[in-house]
């Protein structure tokens, strides 16, 4: 993809006066300073509007999809959160609001006192796991998000480090508040912060490290204040109104466990679990969590293991699990005879399947990439744009020519892993 610099403003305004006048243009792209906008003097009273600047239109579900804008500067898919027509990440000391639309950011909100050992991305998401947590509260949209902040000591007072929570104003992309404590010293310096998700008013914040134990806090959005927090437990996942991760256990195991997002109440402990096994949504009322001799579906209300088709069997490895946010979850597994799709109802039956050694049908081997209101999103081994989208309730062709298969995907817009470190935004078309 063709890389430009995008305009960057710092009011809806700007941007309207921009196009009104020249269509878009280009801007400061420093990353830094945020400029307004200011329209062209010598554009021509017919310019045509920049494609970047287009009118982002909803499909549901999208099927075709094509490129849009020069990409968003994230480090990784995984710390993005798309919202509507706009996008919020979290990349090194910063949280970043992007409007997809005219392809500009629209704020910025740095850590006040960025560590200097801060941890940075290493091409893997371990120092940046999780994307903003987005929240609504009396009608007052929020992004937030946790950095590691160090002071400098003096003395004989050693240098300390602590968390800083940042909350962003979703509609302006201006701060709304912060608030930041000290840690308890430990024997490292190396600490990773992160937003869970939020539950109702409460963002559930994580601290860790190599060497700490973890502790899980309950912040108010409207107060800015701890309201609980819960040592030896490290937050994975918010769904509904509870927090599932690993709970430190008899000889100090990490289990699978779940609190109450309002109070920090224990509600269950589960499954022992591995240091490094994902635990993600599977459907509203399931995970699923990545053991490496066999992926299990937990009910997420009472810490069941739950017996699901394709799951635990030999020769069969679950490597991803999608839920469309309708009625359906895909997954994909590496089998003895390829890749293989399976789509799974709400109740946990499997509805059908495709590659693997059950299917004869001849068709191509599949990649599922995503999944989103009833399609499934696919690429095939035959090279760059060799993708396809699938009926969801069915598995058979939808879209031959989709131009893209997103990894992230909402009604307006598709996101992709990009060349050079940068996220592929594109607009859906049909």
């Amino acid at each position: 993809m063709r890389r430009t610099t995008p305009l960057r403003a710092v009011s809806a305004a700007a941007l309207l006066a921009l196009l009104a006048a020249c269509g878009g243009g280009d801007g400061d792209g420093d990353g830094g300073d945020k400029p307004s906008a200011r329209p062209s003097s010598s554009a021509p009273a017919d310019a045509t509007p920049s494609p970047t600047a287009a009118e982002l239109t909803a499909y549901d579900p999208p099927t075709r999809f094509e490129e849009h804008g020069a990409g968003l500067r994230a480090p990784g898919l995984r710390t993005v959160a798309l919202d509507g027509q706009k996008a919020y990440y979290v990349a090194p000391g910063e949280l970043v609001a992007w409007d997809l639309a005219g392809d500009q950011e629209i704020g910025t909100l740095k850590a006040e006192q960025p560590s200097r050992s801060q941890p940075e991305h290493d091409g893997t998401d371990k120092a940046l796991p999780h994307s903003p947590g987005l929240g609504t509260v009396d009608g007052k949209r929020y992004a937030v998000a946790a950095f590691r902040t160090s002071t400098k000591g003096s003395g004989s007072s050693p240098d300390s480090i602590g968390v800083e929570v940042v909350a962003m104003d979703a509609e302006s992309g201006q701060e709304a508040w912060r608030t930041k404590w000290d840690l308890p010293r430990s024997d490292e310096s190396y600490l990773i912060t992160y937003v869970a998700g939020v539950v109702g008013r409460t963002a559930v914040v994580v601290a860790h490290g190599e060497y700490r134990y973890p502790v899980t806090y309950g912040i108010d959005l409207v107060t800015h204040k701890e309201t609980w927090r819960k040592d030896d437990f490290k937050a994975q996942l918010v769904q509904g109104t509870r927090v599932l991760g690993q709970k430190r256990g008899d000889e100090d195991n990490p289990a699978l466990a779940a609190v109450d997002g309002a109070t920090g109440r224990d509600l269950w402990t589960g499954m022992g679990i591995g240091e490094d096994w994902p635990v993600k949504a599977f459907a509203p009322d399931r995970v699923w969590v990545g053991d490496p001799d066999g992926r299990a579906v937990v009910d997420s209300a009472t810490g069941k293991d739950l017996s699901y088709e394709g799951f635990g069997e030999r020769l069969h490895s679950i490597t991803d699990c999608v839920d469309d946010q309708l009625r359906t979850t895909f997954c994909f597994a590496r089998t003895v005879e390829g890749g293989e799709i399976s789509a799974y109802d709400r109740a946990g039956k499997r509805l059908w399947r495709v590659g693997g050694p059950s299917d004869d049908s001849g068709r191509k081997e599949m990649r599922l990439q995503s999944a989103f209101h009833g399609v499934v999103y696919a690429t095939f081994n035959d090279g760059p744009g060799a993708a396809i989208v699938l009926d969801g309730a069915t598995g058979a062709d939808k879209a031959t020519d989709p131009g893209f298969a997103p990894v992230l995907v909402n009604t307006y817009v598709g996101l992709s892993n990009g060349g050079q470190g940068e996220i592929d935004v594109l607009r859906a078309t049909r």
